[in-house]
């Protein structure tokens, strides 16, 4: 009898969405893991806490290490924290909306941060939902995309997760609930998101 090895399907990578016009024109010095906190007064962003974590794979299911994550996003009243955002929402001044990591051995990856709001987008009566921006650099390939949240109303109204859903690409763009890290903040959520980059070419 002849035994054959089972061949585990490929995944889909995560779908690419453009940088956009809201990447940090100069990125803030780095807060590590917690973009919550002010390193220059002590004093905590305002919003609702979110504990986000995940892994950066490829279409094989092997982990990417030494991964760079980035990621950038609006504050609670859905402001960009950048000159060109045309939103006149009001900005937090202890919170910048950037973070970068770099993957484990694992390929995992972690930030604290809080939930973004939605905001006006450019076509009339458009409402962005919230979402976090990721710019995924490995050695040999470099993935950008947007994570949506679980439950928003405003993500069967949006067109660009429209796009996505129509392919059969839309629940790889938004985010799964998580257990909460013991200590959390009353109210704070947990998400993780995978990001899955192409395999490498052999």
């Amino acid at each position: 009898m002849s035994h054959q090895a089972t061949v585990k399907p490929k995944l889909r990578r995560t779908p690419h969405e453009e940088v956009g016009p809201m990447y940090p024109v100069v990125k803030p010095a780095d807060r590590g893991y917690d973009l919550t906190l002010n390193p220059k007064n002590g004093e905590r962003a305002k919003g609702q806490v979110v504990y986000l974590s995940g892994r950066v794979i490829d279409t094989n299911g092997e982990p990417i290490r030494g991964a760079k994550v980035e990621l950038w996003q609006t504050n609670m009243h859905g402001r960009y924290d950048h000159p060109a955002d045309p939103n006149p929402a009001p900005l937090d001044e202890n919170f910048e909306g950037f973070g970068s990591a770099e993957t484990d051995a694992e390929g995992r990856y972690a930030f604290k941060t809080v939930k973004p709001a939605a905001y006006p987008a450019s076509a009339p009566g458009w409402w962005r939902p919230p979402h976090i921006h990721f710019d995924v650099l490995s050695d040999y390939s470099r993935l950008c995309t947007q994570m949506y949240f679980p439950g928003e109303k405003l993500n069967d109204e949006d067109f660009l997760i429209a796009r996505h859903r129509k392919i059969g690409d839309g629940e790889l763009i938004v985010a799964k609930p998580a257990p909460l890290p013991a200590g959390a903040e009353p109210g704070a959520i947990a998400l993780t998101f995978d990001l899955i980059l192409n395999a490498r070419l052999k």
